[in-house]
């Protein structure tokens, strides 16, 4: 070791706050840019390239990896692949930044699908073949584009004097270095992918996808998507929440909202007894008009099912021939009662009963068994009703954990 060489490098102790580089792009500028391509530029590959990260929210990385068999356009879908070419040592395939974790089957809108179809069929569009045999969905004359390529796109796509046709830093273009695409980079309001991306990410969050989705959609852990991503304001955040605990419980926002029982394993669980993704997307959402009207029909029809199966239920069920203790309610009986009861100490059992109603009656089965209902069934002995109480509340608790985990029960 030389003379005068410290023993360790000291490393800067950065505050967390200032860690997180938080560029992007306005509303404003991406909507002028993507005009500019519709208009200049339609169906090219930088207009495709663009319009993939703004509404995805992927790494550039990904999007170089894309083949054309990737992508299924009648199912509206994007397989991204881990594809490092083992093989080629001394080549780099299109690996994922997250290896085989990154893979993943991405959802894209019909408007996409259908821009992807017209650019695989432009004529201006190199049919090629990469260095591996596959088949690239973006390609240039030489096959696929490197990385840097893709950010070269970008770059001379986002100077303002390119797509707005005016320069916000008061330049003549014609003494400008960064007019010229080979000095693109240098133009302050020009940007690489990945403030795109940022954009994406935080406009998907500010919409209401939630973080357990969003984060398999463009390969970020909830973690780094709280930190580097949800920059709403704490306040956004609350009013957010709000939307949806006044959905599940009473006292919160407007009461018209609140789900009874019924009506939340209505909207809420799927034919196979989960939790339906999508609803509960539907529910943490912002409250669009459209949703908060398919949310409305899904309770209207959970009315009248419940109203049905109750009827129904009287009519060819037998009264009880013991005594039953008026404190005691049935199952059936706590899964009718007024939403009055409902709240955030009862929200995990009102969940679990909803839940368990829709698969094969297994918690009614064990819960009838210790609670004289309807059936007329005598309760048990002491000893076999502890055993149930206490896998029940068990039941009960991993449910409870799993609401939490999922955003729709206060931790």
């Amino acid at each position: 070791m030389a003379r005068g060489t410290p023993d360790k490098t000291p490393i800067p102790n950065v505050p967390d706050d200032e860690d997180v580089n938080y560029e992007k792009p306005t509303e404003q500028e991406v909507e002028a840019a993507l005009e500019y391509l519709e208009t200049c530029e339609p169906v090219s590959r930088r207009h495709v390239e663009y319009k993939i990260i703004e509404e995805i929210g992927c790494r550039v990385g990904a999007v170089r990896a894309i083949d054309v068999g990737d992508v299924d356009l009648e199912e509206g879908v994007i397989r991204f692949r881990h594809r490092p070419e083992k093989d080629h040592p001394e080549e780099k395939g299109t690996p994922l930044k997250n290896g085989s974790d990154g893979e993943r089957h991405v959802n894209i809108p019909t408007e996409l699908a259908e821009l992807i179809n017209d650019y695989k069929e432009n004529p201006g569009r190199y049919d090629v073949t990469d260095r591996f045999g596959r088949k690239p969905l973006f390609t240039t004359e030489n096959g696929r584009p490197l990385t840097d390529t893709i950010r070269r796109d970008l770059y001379k796509l986002t100077r303002p004097c390119v797509h707005a046709d005016n320069c916000p830093h008061d330049r003549d273009t014609d003494a400008c270095d960064a007019f010229k695409n080979a000095n693109a980079s240098e133009c302050p309001s020009s940007h690489s992918p990945h403030p795109l991306r940022r954009y994406s990410i935080e406009s998907q969050i500010d919409a209401g996808v939630s973080k357990e989705m969003l984060t398999d959609r463009v390969d970020v852990s909830i973690p780094v998507l709280n930190k580097h991503y949800d920059t709403r304001s704490e306040e956004r955040k609350r009013k957010h929440r709000l939307k949806v605990f006044e959905k599940l419980y009473d006292g919160y926002g407007d009461p018209e909202e609140t789900l009874d029982l019924d009506q939340m394993s209505e909207v809420l669980i799927d034919e196979d007894g989960m939790i339906d993704p999508q609803a509960l997307r539907r529910l943490q959402s912002n409250g669009a008009a459209s949703e908060t009207g398919s949310d409305s029909a899904g309770a209207t029809d959970g009315e009248d099912v419940g109203a049905t199966a109750t009827e129904d239920g009287t009519d060819e069920t037998p009264k009880a021939t013991e005594e039953t203790d008026e404190e005691q309610r049935s199952i059936d009986e706590f899964g009718r009662s007024p939403k009055t009861a409902f709240g955030p100490g009862t929200a995990a059992v009102a969940g679990t009963i909803a839940l368990g109603s829709k698969t094969v009656d297994r918690l009614h089965s064990e819960l009838e068994a210790l609670t004289p209902g309807v059936s007329g069934v005598t309760p048990p002995g002491p000893e076999r009703a502890a055993k149930g109480a206490a896998g029940y509340a068990v039941f009960v608790a991993m449910i409870a954990v799993n609401f939490a985990l999922l955003g729709i029960v206060p931790a």
